[in-house]
């Protein structure tokens, strides 16, 4: 089984890496920019240091891109979710994550911590492809931007088809 659910231990579960392309939309908290297009490449795996009685814990790295007018925003985050399957193949989670995002606004350039807290859902279609979708609200820590201190605050929600090896 590719994704397993249940009863873990960190003994006996392997990786269960998988691969997947993410599309959809981004909206900031700043009024003045617009909400557009978001895509993105994640790679995904079980926790090897910590299993739950109940469900899963998987880390998903991810690397995402926004470019609208004058924001360009590149967001590397590390996302863990507990999950639990909910029905015969598909897979509900949430969970915190931290992030970098590279941002440039109007010329100016700077690079931003963040925090962020998400939720997903995930259809193995068979046992190596699945579809899902997620949702995440990001908090991102403040710095110059046009002469003034902005943050980036961001919530993206995103469907995705990868692969599960």
């Amino acid at each position: 089984e590719p994704h397993p659910v249940g009863t873990a231990s960190a003994d006996g579960m392997g990786l269960n890496p998988s691969f997947a392309v993410m599309g959809g939309s981004l909206w900031t908290t700043d009024s003045d920019l617009r909400d557009d297009r978001a895509y993105g490449l994640e790679v995904g795996a079980d926790c090897l240091l910590f299993q739950p009685d109940n469900g899963v814990l998987r880390h998903r790295l991810s690397v995402t891109e926004f470019d609208d007018g004058p924001l360009r925003m590149t967001s590397t985050e590390l996302n863990t979710h507990w999950e639990f399957e909910v029905a015969d193949s598909v897979t509900m989670g949430f969970g915190p994550g931290l992030g970098y995002v590279n941002t440039k606004l109007d010329g100016d350039r700077n690079g931003l911590w963040a925090g962020q807290f998400g939720g997903s859902v995930q259809y193995d279609v068979d046992d190596t492809l699945f579809v899902g979708m997620e949702a995440r609200y990001q908090i991102t820590e403040s710095d110059r931007f046009a002469g003034s201190r902005e943050d980036m605050d961001n919530m993206r929600v995103m469907a995705k088809v990868g692969f599960n090896f």
